[in-house]
């Protein structure tokens, strides 16, 4: 495969911004049905003014980490494939391109989801009284999911490059133009 040149880049220009406006809306769309999808559970102020939690509420805590995956396994798969279809011709850059545009998007959507809430558990919690039910706060509890992310974006080039069907780049001795080494023409 020829090398990527530079007016190859200049003509892809335009593309470049076509995918960063794709990772963004990905990212807000993402932030907002991942939060959305999440039913928190609540902590209970009881008459003592203890804040107790279930045992099943506790396992829901999980459930925040959970559904952000599953929202990186579908926004990676989208944006590997928008990655493939617009850059494709740059060969292995195409993979750098997705799993970049990958990770900005889990980030993106780590921040719009945690931003629309609910926040400060602590201030809500002290401020509550009894009988009230206090959300634990919407965050990720960690950055692993978005090995999720970038692994789908790569492995979504990985698949549009095994589809697309090999490009043969055949080495010809001089002087043999036309036909491999073993005779047979090169097509």
């Amino acid at each position: 495969m020829r090398a990527a040149g530079p007016a190859r880049w200049r003509r892809l220009r335009p593309w470049f911004v076509v995918y960063l406006t794709t990772v963004a809306v990905v990212s807000v769309v993402a932030g907002i049905v991942w939060n959305r999808m999440v039913d928190l559970p609540s902590y209970v102020i009881s008459d003592d003014f203890r804040a107790r939690i279930t045992e099943s509420g506790l396992s829901q805590i999980v459930a925040t980490d959970v559904v952000y995956t599953m929202i990186g396994a579908v926004a990676g798969a989208i944006l590997g494939v928008t990655a493939w279809l617009l850059f494709r011709e740059l060969g292995w850059p195409v993979t750098v391109i997705a799993t970049v545009g990958a990770l900005v998007a889990g980030v993106l959507t780590r921040i719009v989801g945690e931003f629309m809430g609910p926040r400060h558990f602590e201030d809500r919690i002290a401020a509550a009284t009894m009988t009230d039910l206090v959300k634990v706060d919407f965050t990720a509890h960690t950055w692993v999911p978005l090995a999720v992310w970038v692994g789908v974006a790569a492995l979504a080039v990985l698949i549009g490059s095994l589809l697309r069907g090999p490009r043969w780049i055949a080495h010809v001795p001089e002087g043999r133009e036309g036909a491999d080494s073993a005779g047979e023409q090169v097509g």
